[in-house]
C-alpha cells in the first residue's frame, strides 16, 4: 500500500513556533491527510524512524506519540524491521470522526456549559438506549471499586470518575457515541478537577459521587433507563452547582485547568492528595480574610 505523500507530511511551521505536543502534531497532519484524500482508513503509515525524521523530533518522543495515538484508538502499532515501528490507521468507522474532535477538543477551550450540556446530550441518549447485553458490567464494578481505594490521590480518583462514565455511554452498543464522548475524556477531566478548589468538603463530595454512580448503576441493572438517564443528568449538573460555580461564565480548557478559579469564589488549586483528606476550605477562605 502506497505511503502519504512525503512533502505533505513535515508540521506546519506554526505548530513548532506553538510548541505542539507531537502526538498532537501528528493527529492534526493525520486530520488534514484523511480530510484531503491522500490517506485512507486502514493504510499503513511511515516508520517511527520515518516519522520522527519527517517531524523533527527524536525517534524516542516520536514512539511515545504513536502510543498515545495508539491508546485513543487512532493507530495499530505493529513491529517492523530492525525493532522499528510500524504504525496503521485503524478501520473503524469512528476513527474518522475522532482525530479531528480530539485534536480540537485538545487544544481549544470552551465555556463550562458547552461542556456540560454536550455530556448531559450524550449520556443520558446512551442511558435511554442502553441495552442489557452491551452494558460492561465487569468494567462498571471494577472501577467503582478502584474508586472505593481509601489511598486513591484526587488525580487517580478523577480519571477513573472520567472512564466510569465512558464505561455508562457503551451501555448502548454505539461505538460513535462512545468515540464522540471518549474525545470529551480530558475536557471532563480538568473540569471536574478544577471543580474540586470550590467544594466545602471534598470528603463529602467524592462520597457522594459514588453514591450517585452506584445508583446509577443499579438502575440499570434493573432496566430502568428512564431513571438511569435522569440520576445521570443530576450527577453531572450538581457537580458545578454544589461548587458554585456559574457554567455560563467559567470555561473548560485542556490548556488552562485553572480557569474556573477565575470564577465564583477563588479555590485552592486542586491537590494530588487523597479524598479522604478533608480541604476545609471555607475554614481557609475565613481565615485568609
Amino acid at each position: 500500500m502506497g505511503q502519504p505523500r512525503r512533502g505533505a507530511a513535515g508540521p506546519p511551521a506554526e505548530s513548532r513556533v506553538g510548541n505542539m505536543a507531537t502526538h498532537r502534531e501528528v493527529l492534526q497532519w493525520l486530520e488534514n491527510e484523511l480530510f484531503d484524500g491522500h490517506l485512507v482508513l486502514g493504510q499503513r503509515l511511515p516508520t517511527d524512524k520515518d516519522l520522527a525524521a519527517i517531524f523533527r523530533v527524536s525517534r524516542s518522543s516520536m514512539r511515545e506519540a504513536l502510543k498515545i495515538l495508539e491508546a485513543q484508538g487512532i493507530v495499530k502499532l505493529f513491529e517492523g524491521p530492525h525493532r522499528g515501528i510500524l504504525p496503521i490507521l485503524v478501520r473503524e468507522p469512528a476513527a474518522s470522526a475522532g482525530p479531528a474532535l480530539q485534536l480540537h477538543m485538545a487544544t481549544s477551550e470552551h465555556p463550562l456549559r458547552d461542556i456540560v450540556e454536550a455530556r448531559v446530550l450524550l449520556e443520558t441518549a446512551a442511558l435511554h438506549a442502553a441495552q442489557q447485553r452491551s452494558i460492561p458490567r465487569e468494567e462498571l464494578q471494577g472501577i467503582m471499586a478502584q474508586m472505593d481505594r481509601e489511598d486513591l490521590g484526587l488525580k487517580q480518583f478523577h480519571d477513573l470518575y472520567v472512564s466510569f462514565h465512558i464505561a455508562l455511554v457503551k451501555s448502548c452498543g454505539n461505538a460513535v457515541n462512545v468515540a464522540l464522548f471518549t474525545a470529551l475524556r480530558d475536557s471532563i477531566y480538568e473540569y471536574t478537577m478544577a471543580l474540586v478548589g470550590h467544594v466545602p468538603l471534598w470528603s463529602t463530595t467524592s462520597s457522594r459521587i459514588r453514591a450517585e454512580h452506584r445508583a446509577i448503576v443499579g438502575a440499570l441493572e434493573a432496566g430502568d433507563r428512564t431513571l438511569a438517564a435522569r440520576l445521570v443528568r443530576e450527577h453531572i449538573e450538581y457537580q458545578y452547582e454544589e461548587a458554585g460555580v456559574d457554567p455560563d461564565q467559567a470555561r473548560s480548557t485542556t490548556a488552562d485547568p485553572r480557569a474556573l478559579g477565575e470564577v465564583g469564589h477563588p479555590g485552592p488549586a486542586a491537590s494530588s492528595s487523597a479524598p479522604g483528606e478533608e480541604h476545609e476550605l471555607s475554614s481557609q477562605r475565613r481565615a485568609s480574610a
